[in-house]
Formats: structure tokens, sequence, C-alpha cells
């Protein structure tokens, strides 16, 4: 971003990358930190967003397409087999009276896949193939709904031209569909388009999910088809669904749903007698293994097989086509007599005590043609745990095994591994029933593989080809400022520097990774190659993940391994903390770093922080055209990134905290995946304003509460409404909870009542009503048998879930209700007030046991218990207390306070005046202070970690449950918080703002001390200067930020904090800037001092050098005009009505004599310093001989506008005068003549405030209000 560009300043904001034809040709000086957000290129604003076809491209599985080329050759139905089938289906494609949905289930291996092949190949030739996705499990892409619809709306594309034009727009408008829910997939790709007034299409077309047992989630495959059932209802385009599967009994329930059972006709395979359809196969295809080894075969009559023999085959079969496939395979192997393996197949006595004892049998024989057990488990337990299959010459080249080849092992099992001659074919199981065989013990025997250990062996092996692979810029981009997209012939280069090998290795090391078991023993291997990699190959793979466009998924991967790395019993620090960085890393900097590749070196590492693990161990791959020179943060932020959503009511995370939650006004409820910031559902978005948030402790549900008093409740891993409740109340619904067992919602209201609802019914349970103010807070026991609820009448009452009755109702404190909990065991109940006090109660009995009223000054917001229900900690808008259930212990503990936060935010202030403020505020004054401050603190709690976050205002701090928290606040945000939460396991916050934003923080980074906090305050503030002064030498600036100025060097190192009390700079008529001496030997400035009674000007000199402080001259009237002599000696102030000249070599004040109407505008010494000249207001200029206090000459000035400026030439013999109406006049100082250099005709439009002679004096460089001007 920064190469061979100048003056480039990042401190703590956001920087812009400029382009091209505004780079500069020499080395940097940079004052930089850690937040990028925007890229510039030219006069484009570019915010990393792809286009909509291109995100519905990236997340399509081309692969399940029936002809892609994965696929080939894919498995069809022999001519003349399958006819009785094939002839049902397609009665059922043409007669418009069937139902929409065929169903076609069977044993696997029955030829399900086939049929689907080839019913597709027929449809497809008359044009009426909408769509098909084959799963598989063998392929990751394949296996997963993820990519369903995205897939069928690409096909839709080309198979439906009409709907192209509304499927664009839809992804123009949000190019994160593909990435969101399947209900939101399907309404916005599919349903959505195809409703969108398209003409009308007849006959039916047809879309084919085969194998759909073999998608690897059980609920979503129920999900899928409910989707596909609805698309069918409500599309105006007819269609016909062909779903082939096993007869799973998820599959079976689900069809049998009220809303899917009419529109299926359920075809079951084995209703179609298959033995004709195998025989005839088998001698077909034994036919070709024959005419194939007529060297062999040449001696033995046809038919080969005799029938008898091919009638023993087929009996074997069971009606399975792929053991005719395979025994076509087994006995066709080119390397072995096809008569002796046949023999092997007729004489094998396997016992049918299972349905799949002869494919057993087989499936054995097939594999142990190869002489080594080991070698075979090993080729086939990597294929196995494979998400992709890959070619023979990329598994050999990532197995790096001198002692097994690859490439002899995989044709010697050619009977079960689909590969080609050449090795260029992907290796894969001819059937998915293979892979049910290699994991059953009982059916493998010795080839029976363990999944864990292969997986570990491939991340190892990823790890390693990574590491022995990959480099700095493999594709040879010379410009790094150059766009990824705009790179010529890139697509060739990442051919060329990515071979396939490689390319797997960075997709799929972590995949492999997140199958192993949590808390699984140490492999040192794969420990080991991943130390490496971390140590030596991260930068670079990210790198590639950019050129591959494959960003977010690379924080979702490294999210993956740390989360693997900390499960290990003895966590590598100096690893995890590499893995932790680069997800900081590429969250933060993923604009720049996703657009062009080598910002990972040239932006993302240059500016992480100095004592980062990341920076530490690769600080030599930064960009070298610059160094930072200044203000780079030596730790990281929490800030990770903003999401801008307009006005958020509630936020809430998930319970695996990968997804939260946020409830608005105008965007009804969303979920955001919390890695990567995508949006993952949009629920209830036309339900109106959303209030509440909640999240069911399974997961399994989301709750939201509207400002019409509905409730919904969805869920939330495919965006289906469970159900809503549209009159649950009739005013302000204030609280949401779900019971700890999940089947229960309660809500309360200020309509003074609470519902209660059956979340396995659906259905509302009781309406409890009891109390006379509004209910403000609510608690399920643990057991979910009672529910609390407190409000604004200060009563505490329990209810009984199962009737809904009134069990207890108890009294006691003297304001509103505002929080409350209940132990584990239900027996004690812990209750804050608007009082300030804080109730523990029995609940068995209803008594109060104690009450905590000493310690909080203002309204109580939240109470909580914690260790093991031993203490419970409670907060006020001021403070936070932890105190004992034991009555015993009747004190509390100050966990965290408002005075003392003010104490030391004041008496760590840069300005002098205010830390001894700070410092000595009276107590009685600091209460007041604290008490008159308007601000609600907001608490949330983690619910598997002791951690716990607060915000007041727009501040935010994390602190652990029991301890004081006496550091400073964790993050600012722009405005003032309305909602907060914490993840479960305390690793994120999410913080929404009053202007819309949602803030996601990391509360893991180091917290800074209040003493570090200062010493980031006393720092030079760059990110924050306001006015820079540089010396005439160029070796020193002062650097001015808020109420302070800094003197730094040529290098911006600080170099001395200029001390000089509190002082208003906003007023330039009040103060004068520092200057700086022509010498560059001193500086110094006139300034108001607003700590004495009487308004008075001091001017304050200081050394150059060292900027420590060399005189001061107190008592000087209100400054118009202030310079310094060229010499430093001499320093001259104008007044109204008087000039004072100041020695600062014997700190003595001379005044000039002024007359009292003459009011001083502008000052300028000769160049030897023995002449001083001033111009008053109304242009009168007058020579002084500053060492005498002499007026030697007085010229009478411009008397239309007023003066401004004012300069002497560099031999001193004339002046020049700018003016407020943009004219500048020159006089001679031996003759007292003068001119208008610059007349009011000509002049410039606006005042004249600055001026600046060449050395020779014949050029006249002058500063206007609209811009710099020469004159000659």
């Amino acid at each position: 971003m920064f190469n061979n560009s100048t003056n480039v300043d990042a401190s703590h904001s956001t920087f812009s990358e400029v382009h091209r034809d505004q780079y500069y040709n020499s080395r940097v000086n940079v004052q930089g930190s850690q937040t990028v957000n925007t890229i510039v290129h030219g006069n484009q604003v570019f915010q990393g967003s792809q286009t909509g076809l291109e995100a519905l491209q990236k997340a399509s599985a081309l692969s399940a397409i029936y002809d892609s080329a994965e696929r080939y050759p894919a498995p069809q139905c022999l001519k003349g087999t399958r006819v009785q089938l094939l002839d049902r289906l397609s009665g059922w494609m043409e007669d418009a009276d069937e139902k929409p949905i065929c169903w076609v289930n069977g044993r696997p291996g029955s030829g399900k896949s086939a049929v689907s092949q080839t019913v597709a190949e027929k449809y497809a030739s008359q044009k009426r193939l909408a769509a098909s996705f084959f799963f598989s499990r063998r392929d990751i892409e394949r296996r997963t709904t993820r990519h369903f619809f995205p897939t069928i709306a690409t096909q839709f594309l080309s198979s439906i031209p009409s709907v192209r034009p509304a499927i664009v727009a839809a992804l123009e408008q949000d190019y994160m569909i593909p990435s969101k829910v399947l209900r939101e997939q399907m309404q916005k790709l599919l349903l959505e388009p195809l409703s969108s007034g398209l003409e009308p299409l007849e006959p039916p077309l047809l879309i084919i999910v085969d194998a759909l047992d073999e998608c690897d989630d059980p609920r979503l495959v129920s999900e899928l088809v409910s989707l596909l059932a609805q698309l069918l209802r409500d599309s105006p385009v007819p269609f016909r669904l062909l779903i082939t599967s096993r007869a799973e009994p998820s599959l079976q329930a689900q069809f049998r749903q009220p809303d899917i059972a009419p529109l299926t006709v359920p075809l079951e395979m084995h209703t179609f007698d298959a033995e004709d359809d195998i025989r005839s196969f088998l001698q077909h295809a034994l036919d070709e293994v024959y005419d194939q080894h007529l060297q062999v075969m040449q001696h033995l009559p046809r038919p080969w097989p005799s029938p008898e023999n091919l009638d023993r085959i087929v009996n074997k079969a069971s009606g399975l086509f792929i053991f005719a496939l395979t025994v076509v395979k087994f006995v066709g192997d080119r390397t072995h007599n096809p008569v002796h393996r046949l023999q092997a197949i007729l004489e094998d006595k396997t016992s049918r005590e299972t349905a799949y004892a002869e494919l057993d049998s087989l499936y054995l024989d097939a594999i142990s043609t190869f002489p080594d057990p080991d070698t075979v488990r090993l080729i086939l337990g990597i294929v196995y745990c494979m998400p992709v299959p890959v070619a023979v010459a990329v598994l050999h080249k990532l197995l790096d095994r001198p002692d097994v080849d690859a490439r002899i092992v995989i044709p010697a099992l050619g009977s079960v591994l689909l590969s080609s001659e050449n090795g260029e074919q992907p290796v894969q199981f001819y059937h998915a029933s293979f892979r049910d065989f290699l994991v059953a013990p009982q059916r493998s025997r010795k080839y029976c593989i363990d999944p864990i250990v292969y997986h570990r062996l491939m991340a190892q092996l990823s790890l390693k080809t990574m590491v022995h692979s990959l480099k700095r810029n493999m594709c040879g981009i010379d410009d790094p400022s150059q766009l990824n997209r705009d790179i010529e012939h890139l697509q060739e280069r990442r051919e060329a520097a990515y071979d396939e090998a490689l390319l797997y290795a960075c997709r799929y090391w972590a995949h492999h990774l997140t199958q192993l078991p949590s808390k699984g023993s140490v492999y040192e291997g794969l420990l080991s190659a991943m130390q490496e990699f971390c140590d030596t190959a991260l930068l670079y793979w990210i790198e590639a993940a950019s050129i591959f466009n494959d960003i977010e998924s690379a924080i979702m991967k490294l999210r993956s391994a740390l989360t693997w790395i900390k499960s290990l019993e003895n966590v590598p620090k100096d690893t995890a903390a590499l893995l932790e960085d680069a997800e900081r890393l590429v969250l933060l900097y993923r604009e720049p770093i996703s657009q062009c590749a080598l910002h990972v070196y040239h932006t993302a590492i240059t500016f992480a922080p100095s004592s980062s693990a990341i920076y530490t161990k690769f600080k030599h791959e930064a960009g070298t055209s610059f160094t930072i020179t200044h203000n780079q943060d030596d730790e990281w932020v929490p800030y990770q990134y903003a999401i801008d959503l307009g006005s958020i009511n509630s936020v809430a995370f998930s319970p695996d905290g990968n997804i939260v939650a946020t409830a608005g006004d105008n965007h009804g409820v969303q979920l955001w995946n919390v890695v990567t910031g995508g949006n993952v559902a949009s629920l209830g978005d036309r339900l109106g304003s959303s209030l509440l948030v909640r999240f069911a402790s399974s997961g399994a549900f989301v709750a939201a509460a509207f400002e019409n008093g509905m409730v919904a409740v969805w869920d939330p891993s495919v965006g289906r409404e469970h159900f809503k409740d549209s009159d649950a109340h009739s005013d302000k619904i204030t609280c949401l909870e779900f019971s700890p067992d999940n089947t229960l919602l309660a809500s309360g209201a200020r309509d003074h009542t609470l519902q209660l609802w059956s979340l396995e019914t659906a259905q509302r349970l009781h309406k409890l009503v009891a109390h006379k103010g509004p209910v403000t807070s609510l608690a399920f026991t643990s057991d979910s048998q009672r529910l609390c609820s407190g409000s604004e009448d200060n009563l505490l009452i329990i209810w009984d879930t199962k009737s809904g009755k009134l069990i207890r109702g108890m009294m006691g404190h003297h304001g509103a209700i505002t929080s409350l909990d209940i132990s584990a065991d239900g027996n004690l109940i812990v209750t804050a007030s608007k009082d300030k006090t804080v109730k523990l109660w029995d609940a068995r009995s209803g008594t109060c046991t104690r009450t905590v009223s000493k310690g909080h000054q203002k309204t109580l917001r939240s109470v909580h218990f914690f260790d093991e229900d031993k203490r419970f900690i409670s907060a006020s808008d001021a403070t936070i207390l932890t105190s004992s259930v034991s009555t015993r212990k009747s004190s509390s503990n100050v966990a965290w306070d408002l005075g003392k936060v003010f104490q030391a935010m004041m008496g760590n202030h840069p300005i002098r005046q205010a830390r001894a403020l700070g410092r000595g505020l009276p107590t009685f004054l600091l209460k007041k202070i604290i008490v008159e401050l308007d601000y609600e603190v907001l608490v949330a709690y983690a619910s598997r970690s002791s951690c716990f976050a607060f915000s007041l205002a727009s501040d935010t701090w994390c602190g652990t449950l029991g301890s004081a928290i006496t550091s400073p606040q964790m993050h600012a945000s722009q405005s003032c918080l309305k909602a907060l939460a914490i993840s479960p396991d305390g690793t994120r916050i999410a913080a929404a703002t009053a202007v819309g934003s949602l803030e996601i923080l990391d509360p893991t980074v180091p917290r800074r001390t209040w003493d570090e906090e200062m010493k980031r305050h006393h720092a030079v503030p760059l990110h924050t200067a306001n006015a820079v002064v540089s010396s005439p030498n160029g070796e020193r600036y002062l650097v001015n930020s808020s109420l302070a100025w800094y003197l730094v060097d040529s290098q911006f190192q600080l170099v001395n904090k200029v001390d000089f009390g509190l002082i208003e700079y906003a007023r330039d008529h009040e103060v004068k800037r520092p200057v700086f001496s022509g010498n560059s030997g001193i500086f110094a400035w006139a300034m108001s001092d607003i700590w004495k009674r009487q308004s008075k000007t001091s001017v304050r000199v200081y050394e150059a050098s060292s900027g420590s402080h060399k005189v001061r001259f107190n008592g000087l009237k209100k400054v118009q005009a202030f310079v310094l002599s060229p010499d430093g000696n001499l320093i001259a102030c104008g007044h109204e009505g008087a000039i004072t000249v100041c020695d600062v070599g014997q700190g003595v004040k001379r005044a000039l004599s002024v007359a009292d109407d003459v009011s001083i505008a502008e000052l300028a010494f000769a160049p030897d310093s023995r002449s001083l000249v001033s111009v008053s207001k109304k242009g009168v200029v007058q020579i002084w001989d500053p060492s005498s206090g002499v007026c030697q000459r007085t010229v009478e000035g411009h008397t239309v506008s007023l003066a401004t400026a004012v300069a002497l030439t560099p031999s001193g013999g004339m002046t020049v005068t700018g003016h407020e109406d943009g004219t500048i006049r020159l006089l001679s100082l031996s003759t007292s003549a003068s001119h208008d250099l610059v007349p009011s005709g000509q002049a410039f439009t606006q005042n004249i405030d600055f001026f600046k002679f060449s050395d020779d004096g014949l050029v006249l460089t002058c500063r206007a209000g609209d811009g710099a001007h020469s004159v000659t």
C-alpha cells in the first residue's frame, strides 16, 4: 500500500491506499497503528465486495451437477435394464395428475444413482432438466446442504434463461445470500425470482436430487425436503422433483409429514425386480471382459460364464448392482486371469448371515490382491478422509513416502477405486457402500480404518507440504499496489505457482484438524508440523488465500486450528499466540489483504503491534519501502470490526459463541457470523421493530419480542419460524427468557402480565397475572419447574410453570425490582432494586435473609450468582460490589467504582492542573459529580466462564467475577451503548452503539494499566494532531494535539512534552501559535493564562534542542501580533496601543511608545534583527529600533482594508503588507514611497495571512485563504 510513497500518517485511524498515479519516489516515515477499513484507488472507493454472480459461483458445487467432469464416468443404466422403473418415472413426469415429488428409495448399491443419471440425461436432451444435485460423502462440497441452493440457482441461469435477470438482481442487492440459512437461499435465489412475472412454462421441468442420505446433517436434510416442497407449492413455474436416497428412518418420517406426504409418490427399488437387469448387465459386461482377454480366453466356449455360473453370480448379488459392478471390475482386471478370478467368486462360501455378506466377501477379495495390507489400509484411509478426490499424482506427492508408491497401489485396487490409467482422474471409491465397509471392523476385518488416524496424518502431510512449497510472492507480482483482479494472466500464474498438491494442502489442512477429537492425545508429528508451519509459512499461506479469493474461509480455518491447538493438554503457547495473532491480523486487514495479496506484508504485518507474536516472528517480511517511526501500537486493540445496522435494541450470542443475534427498529432479527461478520439470516424483518432477542441454551431456538407485543421463535440453523404469537402482550415487552431444559419460553411486559409457551407444541400455556406494575425481570429455576418474576410494584413472585399458579409472593423492596437471579438448587433468590439495595431471599420460606444496603449510590441494574452460588455480584450505575451469601460475612467488596475511575482518569491527565484537580478532589464533590452523571450501566455474564462485561456511556470493561477491576476501560465506542452481550466462553463481546453499530470486541487482548494509559496519553498523539510547526532548519517540529504540544525531531521521535498548563487554543484571536526563531535555536508563544484572575497574557520561551523552559514574560496585555528575531535574542508582541519587546537573554521587557488608538496587527524583524516593522490594522507602517525603542519612520497605511500580514525584504530596505481584501502593498523604508503590488482590482479573493521572500528578494510567496500564490 505504501510502496514508494511519502508522508503517510496512519496512526489510530482509518487509512487509505493511494494507487499508481499518486505514488512518490522516496522512502517514507510513517506514523502508524492498526486500523484499516477503506482502500482508495484513484477516485474510486473500493469496499472489497465481489459481484453477485462471483459469489454465487463460489458458493456452488459444480461437481454435483449430473454432467460434471468430476463425476465422469457417471453410473447409468445399461440399455434394456431397469425398464419398469424408468417407465414408471416417465409416466410420473408426463402425467399432469401425478404428484410433484417422487421419492425413489432403496438399499445401498441398488442402483439409485444410475437411475438418476439416466433420467437426468434423458430430460436434459429434451431441454426439460432444470437442475440436478448429486450428493456424495466423498466430496466435502457435495455432502452438505450449504452449496445446494446456489448450485440449483446456477443451473437455473441457463436452464430457465428468463429467470436470470431476477437472480442477478437479487445477488446485486445482497451478494451474501449464498452464505445465509437455507430458507433465505431458497426464497431469494429461487422462489422470488421464479415469482417475478415469468412467462408460463409447459410441460413441467425436472429437478433431480440424488443420494440425499449422503448429506452429513440429517436435520438439514429434513429442512431441505420441506423447502423443496414449499418451492413446488408456491412457484408459478411447474416443476417435478425426483429424490433418491436410502430409506433412512429420518427421511421416512420426513416424507410422512402432513405437508409433504400429499405431494409425494414413494417408489421402493426392491419392488422392481432387478435380477433380470443384473443378469443382462453381467452378460454384457463379461462379454467385453472376454474380448479384452482373448489370449487367455479363446479356448473357452461362449457364452462365458455359463448360464449356470451367471445365475450363481446373480444370486450372490441379492439385487445389488454394486455387487455386479464390482464383480466385473474384479474379474476384468488386466493384470489377472479373469477365469481364476471368476472361479474365486464362485467358490466363495461366505455365510449369508448379513444382508451384505456376499458384498463384503467380494470387497475383501478385491483389496487383498495387493500383498501388503498396511499399504492398502494406508491408501484407502487417505482416500476415505480426503474431503475432495484428487488425482493419483497429487496423492502420491502429498504422501511423500519412498516406500509407498500410490501410482502402483491404486491401479491394483481398481475393483473398488475409480481412477484412470494416466492418473489424471481423481481417485475415489466406486460406491458409498465401500466407505461403510471400511469403517465396520466386523466387515472389513484387518483392513478396517480409523478415520481419526488418517485425518491426523493428512493434516500433518498438508502442513509439511505448505512448509516445503510456500514462499513469498508465489505469483511473481511486480507491483504490490495492484489489485488481484487487475493482475495480468493471474489464472496462469496461479496454476504455475501452486500445483494441485499444494492447493489441496492450503485448502484442507484445517478441515482435517476439525475431524480430530477435542482433548485428544498429542501426536508429536502433527504438533511439530503445526509449529513449523506457524513459524515459517503462515504469512505465505495468507497470501495464497488472497490469491485464490479465500480470505473469509481463511479466517474460519485459523479459528479451527486455534480451537484444536487449545484443546491439547499442554498447549504450545508460542504457536497458539501466532494463530491467534494471525486471526486478528486477517480480521483487521481483511479488505486490503483480500484485494491485494502482497498487502499481507506491505500493510498487515507492517502495522501489527510491535510486541505481538506475529510481528516479532515475521517483521523481516514487512514491506521494505517504509518504516514506522512512531506510534506503532505495542498490543492488539480489542476492537475487531463493526457492522452498521441502524437502531439496535438487543444483542445475544448463540450457545456455541459462533453466532450473534441483533434485534432492532429497522431490521427485525439478524444473525451474524461472529468470526467473519457475515450475515447468516434475516428473521422477522417484516414483523416490525424488535426489542429483545434471546437464544435457547441448546441453540435450537432463537426468540424475539416485538414492539407491537408479538413474540416469535425460529430455528436459527435453517431460519424456519417455529411459532409466532401476535397478541402476546398489549404493551411493551421488557423481558424474555428460555427455560434451562429448552421446553418453555417466558415473557414479561409493561402490561403487568407474563406469558408462558411450550416449545414442544408451539402453543401458549399460561397467562400469569398477579403483578400490579410492569414486569421487569424473569428467571427460571434450573429444573424449569418454577419461574420467578420481579416488577415495578416492588413484588417478587414465584410461579409454578406446569400449572401457572402463583406459589409465593415476597415484598421487601421500597423501589422497583430491576434484576433477579436464582441459585442452581433453586433455594436462593437475589434481587436488585431502584431503592439501591440488594436482597437475598429463601425461596422455600419466602423470607429475606440478607440486605445489602451500603455501597451503592445509584439505581441497581443487575445481580448474578457466582462461585458455585456462594457469592453474588451487584451492579449499579456507579458501583459494582461482590457479596457473600453467608450472613456471617456481611461485608461487600468493591469490584469497580466510577469515582475511582474518575480520579484515576484525571490523575493521569496530560494537563498538570487537571491531574492536580483529580487527585485533590474532595470526596463529597466527587460523589456529587458521580450522582449527577446520567448513564445506565449495562452488564453481561458469560454462561460457561467467570468472565463478565459491563459498559457505562461509551466505555466497556471486562473482568472476572470476584476480582477487582483496576484497569482503564477496555474499549471506548464512538457513542453510548444501548446493548451488550458476552459470548459463553468470554472470548467475544458484542456492543450495540446508539448510532446503530454492532461492534465485536476481543476481551482477551492484554489490558493496559493506568500507568500504561498515562504513557499513551503522554506519547505524541499524531493521530489527533491539529497543528504542526516546523523549525526553519527542519530539525524540530512542534505537534499540537488537544491541549498539549509535543516537540519531536526530524524522525518524529519525541524530544519533550511541553508542559504549559491548561490553555485555550480554539480561538486564534486569543492565542498565538508557537514560533521558531530564524536560527532554530528557540521557540516561543504567547498565551492567555486562564488560571489568573485577571485576563493576562504570558510569553514562554523554550530551547529548541531540548524543549526545556528558558524564560517567561508575564503580565502582558492581550497579544495580537507575535514574532521572534532571526537571531533568537528578541521577541516582539503587538497589543492594542502598545508594542512590547522582550530580551530573551536578559529576561527583561521594554514597552515601545504607540498611540493609544493604534491597534497592532502584525510585526516583522529585519533579517539582521536590528529593525522591527509594525503594521496597524489600518495599515499604518512604523519602523522601530528594538534596542532603543525609537520609532524611525511612520508611513500612512492602506485606508480601505485591515492589514493582516507584514514582511521585510532580505535586504531590509522594503516592507510588504497584506490586507483583508486580498491586496498587497510594497513600501520603501528609505523613501516612504509605496505602491500596490496587487491592486484591489486584481486582488486575491481572500485575506493574506503569510509572506515569504525568496533569498534574492525577487519572488514573494504569499498565502491567502484561497491558496498559495507567487508574485514576481
